[in-house]
């Protein structure tokens, strides 16, 4: 395993980090593409949960879009900046638990859109959402603000 990650570390993946700029542009990109993964669940899940239910239900859904093209913007960048040292991140439980959180949060997206999305877009204007729709919408602004506060925590737990 440490073999494959020095290797990592070497490739054109992990040198794209260690360019004067690459820095500075990775992070950027990655707190951008959470900012947007972010603010587009918020806005989807406090309709669900009844904090905006003056928006109709329909726009809210449509701010889906916008959290996958955060969520890829994180994740790529994201790809960059564990290449650029994996064996250091890998040994850090705080990582772990970041990454542990991003699996769940992505099961909660999948029991989102296959078990609550259909319903969710056919709601009347402010009528109230099931249950089990709400418990995903707690679910995803708590595992995510939780990736948010783990990934400011990593460089200060080594």
């Amino acid at each position: 395993m440490n073999d494959f990650l020095t290797s990592l570390s070497q490739s054109w993946l992990g040198s794209a980090y260690a360019v004067a700029w690459g820095f500075p542009l990775l992070e950027t990109l990655h707190f951008i593409g959470l900012c947007i993964l972010f603010g587009g669940l918020l806005i989807i899940d406090a309709r669900i949960l009844g904090f905006a239910r003056q928006l109709p239900m329909k726009p809210a859904m449509s701010f889906t879009s916008m959290a996958v093209a955060g969520f890829a913007i994180a994740a790529t960048s994201g790809i960059f900046m564990f290449c650029s040292d994996p064996l250091r991140y890998v040994a850090n439980p705080v990582f772990l638990a970041k990454i542990t959180l991003i699996l769940l949060a992505g099961l909660n997206a999948l029991w989102f859109w296959f078990g609550a999305h259909g319903r969710l877009a056919s709601l009347a204007d402010g009528e109230t959402a099931a249950s089990n729709a709400k418990t995903i919408a707690w679910a995803s602004l708590a595992l995510w603000t939780g990736v948010i506060v783990l990934g400011r925590l990593i460089p200060y737990v080594e």
